[in-house]
């Protein structure tokens, strides 16, 4: 005869106690430091592109009018641009901003995400959820001159820990 107090384990490979390095735009990922399901805090999420220095470089500057970037994109770039094209009336909080994230090869340092949202209140969450999603994408697909290969490349991007330790 069976135990029936022995617990009940399901088939998900043993990286399910992890949280996803990315998801799909439209799947809104819990708030920052709430538990998940997989028993493990929320990390932060931002949403938008992980892009090079070098591909930022070439959406913003694609006639290389300037040798390099400045490290400042937002101030210097993005928010002019923004600013131009009038968004700022009409989607005030979800300029695009620029942080750094771990490289994934050996060539850069660092990656850029540039991102709109993320997952650090309620009320951000909520402003990615339905119709306002697709105008935020087009508003920051058309400040960034982000070609179609790259602007469909949009996802939840997860800050994690360089360590795979389960976080608590």
């Amino acid at each position: 005869m069976a135990d029936t107090n022995m617990p009940i384990y399901c088939d998900l490979p043993v990286m399910a106690n992890y949280p996803p390095e990315t998801l799909d735009p439209t799947t809104i990922p819990p708030l920052w430091g709430s538990m998940a399901p997989g028993g493990y805090r929320t990390p932060p999420y931002t949403l938008g592109w992980r892009l090079t220095p070098p591909q930022l470089q070439a959406c913003l500057d694609p006639e290389r009018a300037r040798t390099s970037i400045p490290i400042d994109y937002e101030s210097r770039c993005i928010t002019p641009r923004w600013r131009e094209f009038g968004y700022g009336k009409n989607l005030c909080g979800s300029m695009p901003r620029v942080s750094t994230m771990p490289a994934k090869d050996d060539i850069w340092e660092y990656d850029l995400i540039v991102y709109f949202s993320s997952n650090a209140s309620k009320e951000i969450l909520e402003a990615v959820r339905g119709p306002k999603l697709q105008e935020m994408i087009v508003a920051a697909v058309h400040t960034l001159n982000l070609p179609d290969d790259l602007a469909s490349d949009l996802k939840w991007h997860a800050h994690l820990r360089r360590s795979k330790t389960k976080l608590n």
